[in-house]
């Protein structure tokens, strides 16, 4: 299924409702920031198509980008905790992320 830019800002929409993204401190439209990270991916997503690459391998190129994503995402969470207090809900998610490490999951 092919989605264009307005069907997935709302998919996006709808996950931020259980997730919202905290933006108030930030001196930039959110909307438009949505707009360009998803207009990009679209983009990248497009030119994988054209370049031949298999719906597999874009399946694979996403699931690593969002492996990137998420451990950039903790490292930022980490970084914070030295500086600041985090919500308790966002500091729950890495202390269970932590607690998982901890236990050698993800390890071979």
């Amino acid at each position: 299924m092919k989605l264009g830019l307005d069907e997935v800002l709302t998919l996006l929409a709808a996950i931020e409702q259980d997730y919202p993204w905290l933006t108030e401190e930030l001196p930039f439209d959110e909307n438009a920031l949505r707009r360009l990270v998803v207009a990009d991916l679209l983009e990248r997503d497009a030119m994988l198509h054209q370049q031949g690459v298999t719906a597999e391998d874009r399946q694979l190129v996403y699931l690593v980008s969002t492996a990137r994503l998420v451990l950039d995402n903790l490292l930022l969470y980490l970084r914070l905790m030295r500086h600041e207090t985090l919500p308790d809900e966002q500091l729950g998610e890495v202390r269970q992320l932590m607690q998982r490490l901890e236990r050698g999951e993800g390890r071979e």
